[in-house]
């Protein structure tokens, strides 16, 4: 079984996204042009991404739009990768187009993505996209 990728935490990303300037953190910026260009990799879970998001909304009160466009632009960096890269695209710009909650649109890219599959749901906000919801 090979290595695993180094893993990267919440408070980096946060850290970067938010543009802190403290001298703590002056090796941020050097990181993630390393990232940016790929000499660097690490891997994003998906646990890490939506902490992110959470942080950015709640704490720090960034516009959904705004931590959408950042996340889909951090997406792009050559040295960090993240499982179901397309439906984790796809669920950021849902979520930055739409009223939907996060989650809700993680569920419908993951459904899209693989046609057929049923979603077990009494909410109803599902059946405006084209995804076989079905109530238990």
């Amino acid at each position: 079984m090979g290595r695993m990728k180094p893993l990267i935490d919440t408070n980096v990303i946060v850290r970067f996204l938010i543009g802190d300037k403290n001298t703590k953190y002056k090796g941020l910026y050097k990181f993630f042009t390393s990232l940016e260009k790929g000499t660097i990799k690490v891997e994003l879970k998906l646990v890490v991404l939506f902490q992110v998001l959470f942080v950015l909304k709640s704490f720090y009160k960034v516009h959904k739009k705004d931590i959408a466009e950042a996340l889909l632009d951090l997406l792009k960096f050559k040295g960090i990768t993240i499982r179901e890269k397309k439906i984790i695209r796809q669920m950021l710009e849902l979520w930055r187009d739409t009223s939907l909650e996060i989650v809700d649109c993680y569920l419908i890219a993951s459904l899209q993505k693989n046609p057929g599959t049923t979603l077990y749901s009494y909410d109803h906000d599902f059946d405006r996209f084209s995804i076989n919801r079905i109530e238990p």
